[in-house]
């Protein structure tokens, strides 16, 4: 309407003093045209005029990039699956997976689109179809060994992540169909006369396909697809007795279908037979799902005591819809659910019957869906309202027991107790806030409630909070321990953030100050102390922590190591006397100097394995470098009683570097029962060869001159258990000579 009224304005004929009304009368008209159309609009929005000159400058929208760059991205029935949740939901034990991973650039990828979608509709409900933009996520695609477009993994329901079968065929639809065709299970039960007499399972539900008379009944796919969309919730079978379809419904040859819902809590003969319509498995579904009975509908009585019920886990998880009018739009999603998340309750709240309680847990929009969890704690869900991200949200969330929503009342009430929180300040509408949300919810599953808690705050609906603390930007993810707050910047992952978690609920790291730097002060000739020296809002330092960090956990069993940092903005005098100008600096107070007499300088990369790399390289070592010569005279040629354990490496060799702090942590641990020794095969290659190392690095395990066996693992925790027992089964051996 608005562009008729503009256009009719600019007519020649209402502006007849202006003598370009006419062409911009058309070009209005022109551009009407096209933006009311949506195929229009979508051609102008990818390829703009195509009249006009092929010299001008070419500019693209946003949905052109969107469109382009994302195939999949707004399609209803195609899920489009990021590193961040492809595991959580392929490793599905509700349905199986088929997922296509794609590269934009693919012209093969656009062709197969159109088909993709067609599988998409065709298999709704069946089996999960999904995409993966290879472009987007190419670390998940290098991992799963993608190395063409498009490729495509079947998951079976509960495979594992690398269990996914590749299809090799034609990627026709009719070949794709017949491939999921035949992996879908073949439950649909043959019911017989002598069975249904005596079966008890006639107490239950049965959807029973009468084909006592083929010639209308549904043919096998359609029951095949049925089967598993109800598995779980009802069972399937098919009657081929003339008789047995009569007496469970006289008019058989014109319905063939029917809902037969027996009650096991009453007598036997207490059966309701429902006649469902439909050809095809979509119709028929509809139908069986309108006469099933609706969820439970909860008032706020209800909820607050199935909520305490919660809090001492006398109840299971509760998935609540809370909405507005009727909830017929709802009736087939919240019907289907049961069967994909069978271990929770299903409830409906009327937020213009309960308005105080919606009121009370901040619900903004129509419907809206949360979880009630074991313990009490309440989540929102921020995605879509489609049947896979409900499902998938609602079995990721009752496992996160200790993630709660939080309002403003509970912020202050959290601040006034001084517990130790870790809250996530986000938007619904921020995609790297969608990213974290799962991330988030399986580190809270690394902690229990005890020591830390978990807590989510929508920034969109308590705007004022967020503003009061300084929230300008989404995600903000901060540490509250009582008065002290610690901003989270590390990596956005579920280990990221455990590692972070971690460290400040039993820190590696010594924390100086004005007043414990005396300890470093008093230092012992025989520890070895190194000290960050930072700024928090220091961007280099910032990345550095994460490091850090695991740098302490990592040398821990080093009992001479001292890891620690100091934060040189709450400690500005102390960082000046020490002449720190810079962030991060990085001080090493070594072995065999008292106090701060000797200092050296790390300039290198602050990588874990370059620092740890450094900091091992100047502690004494139990290992010990031979030659070639060295190696014949102490191994080879010479009778000994405890074992070498014999690291062969190269200079020039990227693994062995990671490798070398490694092996070091070996020979400390193995210290005692082993001897450790390692050889340049850069220098000795010849010498290698003879020994048949071909590959570095290489560790074996000499019980004698004549007896090695080779350790394939580089994780030192496997290595010494090991040589472990290989060691004690050699003592064995000559216990029982």
């Amino acid at each position: 309407m608005l562009f008729e009224m503009c256009s009719c304005k600019k007519c020649g004929c209402f502006c007849k003093d202006d003598p370009e009304a006419d062409q911009k009368f058309i070009k209005i008209a022109k551009a009407y045209e096209i933006l009311k159309d949506p195929d229009t609009r979508k051609h102008y929005d990818i390829h703009g005029d195509s009249g006009s000159s092929d010299k001008k400058p070419q500019y693209h929208s946003y949905t052109y990039y969107r469109d382009q760059f994302g195939i999949y991205d707004d399609d209803p029935l195609i899920i489009t699956l990021s590193r961040a949740d492809y595991e959580v939901n392929v490793l599905d034990d509700t349905q199986a997976w088929f997922v296509n991973f794609y590269s934009p650039n693919c012209h093969m990828c656009h062709e197969l689109a159109p088909t993709w979608r067609k599988l998409a509709s065709e298999f709704e409900g069946v089996i999960r179809i999904a995409a993966v933009n290879c472009e987007d996520d190419w670390s998940l695609c290098y991992q799963l060994s993608i190395d063409s477009y498009p490729s495509l993994l079947y998951y079976e329901k509960e495979a594992h992540l690398y269990e996914g079968q590749r299809y090799r065929g034609p990627r026709t639809f009719d070949r794709l169909k017949d491939f999921i065709l035949s992996k879908l299970p073949r439950i649909v039960k043959s019911v017989n006369p002598g069975d249904w007499e005596n079966d008890e399972s006639r107490k239950q539900q049965w959807l029973l396909f009468l084909c006592g008379d083929d010639s209308n009944c549904p043919e096998d796919e359609t029951r095949l697809k049925m089967a598993t969309i109800l598995n779980g919730l009802m069972s399937v079978g098919v009657v081929t007795d003339r008789e047995l379809c009569e007496k469970i419904s006289s008019s058989y040859k014109s319905d063939p279908v029917v809902l037969w819902r027996g009650d096991e809590t009453k007598s036997e003969g207490f059966v309701t037979v429902h006649t469902i319509k439909g050809s095809d498995s979509k119709e028929i579904l509809d139908n069986v799902l309108s006469i099933l009975p609706n969820p439970e509908s909860l008032n706020e009585q209800q909820f607050q005591e199935i909520r305490s019920k919660l809090r001492v886990n006398a109840d299971r998880p509760w998935l609540i819809c809370f909405y507005l009018g009727t909830a017929t739009d709802l009736n087939l999603q919240l019907k289907r659910l049961p069967s994909l998340v069978p271990t929770v309750n299903l409830g409906l709240v009327h937020c213009g019957k309960s308005s105080p309680l919606c009121s009370s847990l901040h619900i903004s929009r129509y419907p809206s869906w949360g979880v009630l969890k074991v313990g009490g704690a309440f989540e929102l869900h921020n995605g879509r309202d489609v049947l896979h991200e409900l499902s998938g949200f609602a079995r990721d969330s009752i496992k996160s027991t200790n993630l709660h929503a939080l309002s403003p009342a509970d912020f202050v009430d959290i601040m006034n107790e001084g517990g130790t929180w870790f809250i996530d300040w986000y938007a619904p509408w921020c995609p790297p806030c969608r990213k974290l949300m799962p991330e988030l919810r399986r580190a809270s599953q690394h902690f229990d409630s005890d020591s830390i808690q978990f807590g989510t705050i929508d920034c969109t609906v308590h705007r004022n909070l967020c503003s009061q603390h300084g929230i300008r930007s989404y995600p903000t993810t901060i540490l509250y321990n009582g008065t002290q707050t610690q901003r989270f910047h590390g990596v956005p992952s579920e280990e990221g953030i455990v590692e972070f978690v971690s460290h400040l609920i039993n820190p590696a790291v010594i924390t100086l100050d004005d007043n414990s730097f005396v300890q470093l002060m008093r230092k012992p000739e025989d520890e070895l102390w190194v000290v960050d020296f930072y700024a928090p809002w220091c961007g280099p330092c910032q990345r550095l922590g994460p490091e850090w960090r695991k740098l302490a956990r990592q040398v821990s069993e080093f009992s001479e190591i001292k890891v620690a940092q100091v934060d040189c903005v709450a400690n500005a005098d102390l960082c000046s006397a020490q002449n720190i100008h810079s962030y991060p600096t990085i001080r090493l107070y070594p072995v065999g100097s008292k106090g701060l007499n000797t200092v050296a300088m790390y300039n290198g990369n602050r990588d874990l394995v370059s620092m740890k790399s450094w900091l091992l390289s100047l502690l004494p070592s139990p290992v010990i470098s031979l030659n070639g010569d060295q190696f014949r005279e102490q191994i080879l040629n010479k009778r000994f009683v405890i074992p070498w354990l014999v690291e062969f490496y190269a200079s020039w060799c990227g693994h062995c570097t990671h490798f070398e702090p490694e092996f070091r942590k070996v020979a400390h641990r193995l210290e005692g029962e082993v001897k450790t020794a390692k050889i340049d095969c850069g220098e000795e290659r010849f010498f290698c060869g003879k020994l048949s190392v071909n590959s570095y690095p290489t560790v074996f395990l000499y019980l004698d001159s004549d007896e090695k066996y080779e350790i394939s693992s580089q994780d030192p925790t496997e290595i010494v258990s090991r040589v472990k027992q290989l060691v004690n089964d050699k003592h064995y051996e000559h216990d029982e000579l």
